[in-house]
């Protein structure tokens, strides 16, 4: 599934920079999508950086209400809880109506649920080894998993239960 909207989040660096590979890493494993800019290669992303900043150091890391210059995580936090998505696993969901389980109704391109093999039409029924009655369960338990942390998920796929992990 193809994401139709930018990314709420910006990123203006350069690969040489360690802080702007710290602001992605941050942003990654907060959930948080964003998009990247080259400021070394692309003079638009720099201008519009520039302009934005009155700056011209990177990492620049900017959304509808502020940019933030460097890496500055008190800030980063707050900007990272006003953009993550649902709970973390970059799925559409909804509660199954005849019985228990989320019902996955897309899955963001990139996201901790595609790299699983998630698919729409998936019934979620378990994460972390425990049980997965509505989307309130899904969320309460995805929200104590850490990001990147192995752990096993139960869906139904074709009336057949799998078992996928997520990364």
């Amino acid at each position: 599934m193809t994401q139709s909207a930018p990314a709420p989040v910006t990123v203006y660096s350069t690969p040489t920079c360690p802080w702007c590979s710290r602001a992605k890493e941050f942003l990654r494993k907060e959930g948080v999508p964003f998009d990247v800019r080259d400021v070394s290669v692309d003079q638009s992303a720099a201008r519009e950086m520039v302009q934005r900043t009155r700056q011209m150091g990177v990492p620049v890391i900017a959304d509808e209400q502020e940019a933030i210059v460097g890496f500055d995580l008190p800030r980063l936090q707050r900007m990272a809880a006003r953009h993550r998505r649902g709970p973390g696993l970059g799925l559409k969901v909804a509660d199954v109506k005849d019985g228990p389980g989320v019902y996955v109704g897309g899955v963001r391109e990139g996201s901790p649920g595609e790299r699983a093999g998630l698919q729409v039409g998936d019934t979620i029924v378990e994460l972390s080894g425990r049980p997965v009655a509505c989307v309130a369960d899904l969320e309460q338990i995805a929200a104590k998993r850490t990001p990147g942390q192995l752990t096993s998920m139960t869906v139904h796929r074709d009336g057949e239960p799998r078992t996928l992990i997520l990364r």
